[in-house]
């Protein structure tokens, strides 16, 4: 994985020719959060990069991660641990609050604390991109050139995409292998909640154990759903009142139920791969009659892990194999010792 993002992003290939054609969607600081979310729910997108409007120069990113935990974290300040959380005072007030609606976007960038901004340089490798940004969480980058100018966006799911157009030259990855048996790829860590529980408690828990999705389970304890943050896609001020409903309702009324969410362990990885990105998932639930149904999620950050680690391990396994494939089976001189640092053009979103 030794490309230059810039020779990823500049190639001939037609994802990266139809993604160059594609306008990025953006808004600018002083836009009122109420026409972001607008912006948000009419390109049915997650995320998007807020602009200073002054200066042109790129802020961050919003999403809906972001507006989520303002809603939360503003209630909580209000609302004592011991009066309970009368989530329906909550998303009423919220859904009727001009302050809330009527405050500059640029405010919410990264309330979440989960996506940092952190523009790169075009120069640096493919593979440092997934060992120093997205390993570590971080879903999107601006790319930037020696002329400071933006270049474009990438993500974890371009990556993914790049995998898949190059699997045949990335030697030592165990593509063909069943997913339930690499077992650093499988979370079991997970949380299941009943699917009758009100939609906003459970994003609530999820903010709390800072997980992107929760599993909805039926009465007899068998997963029959998936609510994430991607469920929150298209959502405005004006229907806030739907995170009042059950879980399971809420989950029936997104895109996501017809979308595939389960998946045999013993799917080879490179199906795996190509399921979340035909799809635009971000995890699949495992399932297995041995584990006794689904019991583990693989997800898009666990894979950026797994080719971050195993680059390093196979590199220093194979570091006399021939130079014909791309770096995860090539000599370690072919990777750069320039750390991928943020470009000095714009302010860095700091965690306090």
């Amino acid at each position: 994985m030794d490309k230059l993002i810039s020779d990823v992003i500049n190639s001939n290939s037609q994802y990266w020719i139809q993604k160059r054609k594609t306008d990025v969607i953006n808004v600018y600081d002083d836009f009122k959060v109420r026409d972001a979310l607008k912006v948000l729910a009419s390109n049915k997108i997650l995320s998007v990069p807020v602009i200073e409007r002054a200066t042109g120069d790129y802020l961050g990113f919003i999403d809906m991660n972001d507006i989520l935990h303002s809603i939360i974290d503003a209630f909580l300040v209000n609302n004592s641990q011991k009066d309970g959380h009368d989530w329906v005072r909550l998303c009423h007030g919220v859904s009727e609050s001009e302050k809330f609606a009527n405050q500059p976007v640029s405010v919410l960038i990264n309330q979440s604390k989960k996506d940092f901004f952190i523009p790169v340089d075009e120069s640096g490798s493919i593979h440092q991109l997934i060992d120093e940004i997205f390993s570590k969480g971080i879903h999107r980058v601006i790319v930037v050139g020696e002329d400071a100018k933006t270049k474009g966006i990438i993500s974890q799911t371009d990556i993914l995409q790049f995998i898949l157009e190059n699997r045949e030259e990335i030697k030592g990855a165990d593509f063909e292998k069943p997913i339930g048996e690499l077992k650093d790829l499988v979370e079991k860590d997970v949380i299941t909640i009943n699917a009758e529980v009100m939609t906003m408690q459970c994003y609530y828990v999820m903010m709390k154990h800072s997980k992107q999705s929760i599993a909805l389970t039926g009465k007899h304890g068998e997963i029959v759903g998936n609510l994430s943050i991607t469920d929150l896609r298209g959502l405005e001020p004006e229907n806030f009142e739907l995170l009042l409903s059950p879980a399971m309702d809420f989950w029936n009324k997104t895109n996501s139920k017809s979308k595939i969410c389960v998946v045999p362990s013993n799917t080879p990885f490179k199906e795996v791969i190509g399921i979340l990105y035909k799809n635009r998932l971000h995890r699949l639930w495992l399932s297995s009659e041995e584990e006794g149904g689904c019991y583990g999620t693989v997800t898009i950050g666990n894979i950026m892990k797994y080719f971050s680690r195993d680059q390093h391990e196979i590199i220093r396994r194979n570091s006399l194999s021939s130079s014909g494939s791309l770096n995860l089976n090539s000599s370690t001189s072919s990777i750069s010792k320039k750390p991928l640092t943020p470009v000095k053009i714009c302010p860095i979103v700091e965690e306090k």
